[in-house]
């Protein structure tokens, strides 16, 4: 009968499979110390938290986009269906792909240094888990840190942080003899529920503080002089103008500038398509001149706007008003 110490505690056979104690629990010792076995199912916790923060910074980023204080789209059906094809196929590849790395170079690592811990001290292996994990992660916080630019302290707790679920359940699967395959399902649907949480927390993540509201001015509050993007807009109190480098566009392509004097009125927002702002009427610039300016900014500091191009993904002229 073969025999071995794990943990400095003798090991034998059982039903023709070398077994040894882990923390007083016989585990199975496979041939060759397999990560695998040393760490059931990390690299599939790992994925599953990689990909539940994955989303959720995905989820974030599009929503703070959407809710863009000029009304500009996300880009339209295209980028809807591109955002899906990388929510539901690339990045569960990456995260998977960072997964299994974080288990080559973290977990399996912190298993094997607990264990070897655990046999020269006596003390029990998982209880050297998390010293040996913050250990780890401080050796690999330098190198990232300078790669980076990243500050020491922050990289080397997130690299920590980043480990302690997989460890967690690394240890509890070998203590209590989980299998691989056990773990990797339990692991696969507490991640589907938990990406599905990110996606819908990740959503509403920009409106926590609520959407976007331009400010509400008052007649007098358009007058005076904007300019901005190479543009001037001088606005009096009498309802005349004089506009310089007013954007025109041919459709969607931007064409020329226009110029000339003329005369301007407030608009009121409708609630539901446009905002409230002003309409110029100027002789010199025909159809296609941006002659509808629409408000953006706080109340503090003002802003006119155009949208040029595709109102989905085009861009944006903005007016600020001079101080007096």
């Amino acid at each position: 009968m073969g025999t071995g110490t794990e943990n400095g505690v003798g090991t034998g056979t059982r039903t023709g499979v070398a077994t040894g104690t882990w923390n007083g629990v016989v585990v199975a010792q496979p041939k060759g110390r397999a990560g695998s076995a040393l760490a059931p199912g990390a690299e599939t916790v790992a994925a599953g938290q990689f990909l539940a923060a994955g989303v959720f910074w995905q989820m974030a980023t599009t929503a703070a986009v959407m809710d863009d204080p000029y009304g500009r789209g996300y880009g339209g059906g295209i980028a809807a269906l591109l955002l899906l094809f990388f929510l539901c196929v690339i990045l569960p590849l990456l995260a998977f792909a960072l997964g299994w790395l974080h288990s080559v170079l973290v977990t399996v690592p912190v298993m094997r240094l607990s264990n070897a811990a655990g046999v020269r001290t006596r003390i029990p292996a998982p209880w050297w888990s998390l010293p040996v994990l913050a250990a780890l992660s401080a050796s690999y916080a330098a190198p990232v840190a300078l790669l980076t630019g990243s500050p020491y302290a922050a990289t080397c707790g997130l690299l920590a942080a980043a480990g302690v679920l997989p460890v967690a359940v690394a240890v509890s699967a070998r203590m209590r003899q989980w299998t691989k395959s056990s773990v990797r399902r339990w692991v696969a649907a507490v991640a589907a529920v938990a990406a599905v949480g990110a996606f819908i927390g990740g959503s509403a993540w920009p409106s926590r503080s609520g959407p976007y509201r331009p400010p509400v001015l008052s007649q007098g509050d358009y007058a005076g002089m904007w300019t901005g993007d190479g543009i001037r807009l001088e606005l009096d109190a009498q309802g005349t103008a004089m506009a310089e480098q007013l954007p025109v566009e041919n459709g969607f392509e931007p064409v020329g500038r226009c110029s000339g004097p003329g005369t301007w009125k407030s608009r009121e927002a409708d609630g539901r398509s446009y905002r409230a702002g002003v309409v110029l009427a100027v002789a010199e610039c025909g159809a296609g001149a941006s002659l509808t300016w629409e408000v953006a900014g706080t109340a503090a500091e003002p802003e006119l706007f155009v949208l040029i191009g595709d109102p989905d993904a085009g861009d944006v002229r903005v007016l600020r008003k001079r101080a007096r």
